[in-house]
């Protein structure tokens, strides 16, 4: 399953195997907290051959880039005057 928390652009993570275990590489242990049960099922990058690299929900939110800071209307903005 792909992740795509804001339905606009899929988040594409690349991740170093050497950093990883094994069964993190093969996709049996979540990418950051390790769990193997229940299996991860989110994929959130993947590894330069490739291969998806997946986390468990809980820690695919952490993965999550920062949401963009509100925007002032240009009403609302006001210049200072000397």
């Amino acid at each position: 399953m792909s992740w795509d928390p804001t339905g606009a652009a899929r988040l594409n993570l690349m991740f170093d195997p050497q950093d990883l275990t094994g069964p993190q590489r093969e996709g049996d242990a979540c990418v950051v907290c390790h769990k193997k049960w229940p299996r991860p099922r989110v994929r959130v990058g993947r590894l330069p051959d490739d291969a998806p690299v997946m986390a468990c929900e809980d820690c695919a939110q952490a993965l999550l880039p920062a949401p963009p800071a509100p925007r002032q209307k240009s009403s609302e903005r006001r210049a200072a005057l000397p």
